[in-house]
């Protein structure tokens, strides 16, 4: 049992580059996510094999006078830094993804890939999520929105109100907003949709989206001035870190846009 604790850091380096790279063979997935999981990874790994070297180095350094030690200072200063703001970033998600809807609130689904003119596995776990949502609240309407990409042959919406009618949802309770390419558009789109068709929006709406981009979802419609709960639909196990990744980038650009 010790000896695993010992090697723990070998081993979630190890597990991280699989897990990392599981995205590329099973989806075709590249991305920041999956670039930067397998980097810090394989880092990890790394610097488990050659510890007693890379020790003996920073000792040596340490050593040399004042500027190795505000070098070696520095760079323990990023990575604490960078450690400490993926954990705030990881809390702030976790207590988005966790924050439910108002009674009530009419529903927008936020688009994702639609590959020809099927959904991709994400677009399909949340649209699963929205019908279930949907059944508990018969009185309620949605908005499905998103455009139509360069490599898809209908857009994002006309896909899932075909799949969503199709799983028995009526049509009535369905409106598309077709003409969105951001998560930004997404939410600006459809709430004046909802507005249009006379649906109130003041009591917030419940978005539909995976759990790890909630948060973003959350900011986004905050700087719109509008309230959200979350209906999340979970992410494939192997899917996860690469989009939890990615999602931290995208975090941050959106607070500090």
């Amino acid at each position: 049992m010790l000896n695993m604790f010992h090697n723990l850091p070998a081993l979630a380096g190890a597990a991280g580059i699989v897990l990392f790279i599981l995205p590329v063979f099973t989806g075709r997935i590249i991305n920041i996510g999956n670039v930067t999981g397998f980097s810090v990874c394989l880092c990890l790994l790394s610097a488990w094999i050659l510890r007693r070297r890379a020790f003996s180095l920073c000792v040596r350094l340490w050593r040399q006078g004042p500027l190795p030690r505000i070098l070696l200072t520095g760079a323990a200063a990023i990575l604490t830094v960078i450690a400490l703001t993926a954990l705030i970033l990881t809390a702030m998600m976790v207590r988005a993804a966790l924050r439910p809807p108002a009674s009530g609130a009419p529903v927008i689904v936020l688009g994702c890939e639609v590959k020809g003119d099927r959904p991709s596995r994400m677009l399909r776990g949340r649209m699963d999520a929205a019908i279930d949502h949907l059944r508990k609240n018969p009185a309620g309407v949605c908005v499905v929105s998103g455009g139509k990409g360069e490599n898809e042959l209908i857009s994002e919406a006309e896909c899932m109100y075909r799949y969503m009618t199709a799983a028995g949802i009526s049509p009535d309770r369905i409106l598309c907003e077709d003409r969105s390419t951001s998560t930004r558009e997404n939410i600006l789109f459809s709430s004046q949709i909802l507005r249009e068709k006379g649906i109130s929006t003041e009591g917030g709406i419940a978005v539909v989206t995976n759990e790890f981009h909630a948060c973003r979802a959350g900011l986004i419609a905050g700087k719109l001035g509008i309230r959200t709960g979350f209906v999340c639909s979970r992410s494939p196990w192997w899917l996860l870190p690469t989009f939890y990744v990615r999602e931290l980038y995208g975090l941050l650009y959106q607070i500090f846009l």
